[in-house]
């Protein structure tokens, strides 16, 4: 087994070698074997294309991160995806630039998903929530926040850890505001019964700020 996953860490390191001068769409089997001394048996022992190969690279270097993440961890899960990223700039950009945006957005759905749970569950614990409700909010913040992370690898990931976080920071309290509203209407409610708690600024700024 360890054997095997170093062989598959050869081949993704070559992969990633070659892509900080290489479109991934050029890249052939062939040349990811070439390149690290392997044949392409031996890739076709352990992936059964390049996308594959991708695929595993997005599950045990970036995803790994996140594996683990609780309510407790999710900042620092961030700051150390963000670091991973700042650390592959030139792999996470040829894929933005090769890939489909919407092939980009199926490796990165489920590290997001994973971590954005934990921002709900730090929001939220200890209130009683609709599982639907929270379901709805997980896939809305989730599909944005992949959105603004395409963009932000696209742009040249200019905005800082502590850009990020602040925005991360806004979806935490966008959740606690949508949590205790539903919890406890009456203590956001005016003489008259109509809302006084509004999430609409909230929303506005994070709009602006091209989370959505």
């Amino acid at each position: 087994m360890e054997r095997m996953t170093h062989t598959k860490q050869l081949l993704a390191s070559s992969l990633k070698d070659l892509m900080k001068t290489t479109p991934f769409r050029k890249i052939t089997v062939q040349n990811v074997t070439d390149h690290c001394g392997l044949n392409r048996q031996t890739f076709y022992y352990h992936f059964k294309d390049i996308y594959q190969l991708l695929e595993w690279i997005y599950q045990n270097e970036i995803f790994k991160q996140v594996n683990g993440v609780n309510r407790y961890s999710w900042k620092n899960a961030l700051i150390d995806v963000l670091r991973y990223s700042r650390q592959n700039k030139a792999f996470l950009r040829n894929i933005n630039r090769s890939l489909r945006k919407e092939t980009v957005e199926k490796f990165l759905y489920p590290i997001l998903y994973r971590w954005i749970g934990m921002i709900y569950e730090d929001a939220c614990y200890g209130l009683s929530v609709n599982p639907e409700e929270k379901q709805f909010l997980l896939d809305l913040f989730t599909n944005a926040f992949v959105s603004f992370i395409i963009r932000w690898i696209g742009n040249g990931m200019q905005e800082s850890e502590e850009e990020l976080l602040k925005k991360a920071e806004w979806i935490k309290e966008m959740f606690l505001g949508m949590a205790v509203m539903h919890t406890a209407p009456e203590q956001f409610t005016d003489s008259s019964g109509l809302p006084v708690f509004d999430l609409t600024r909230r929303c506005s700024a994070a709009m602006q700020a091209e989370i959505y």
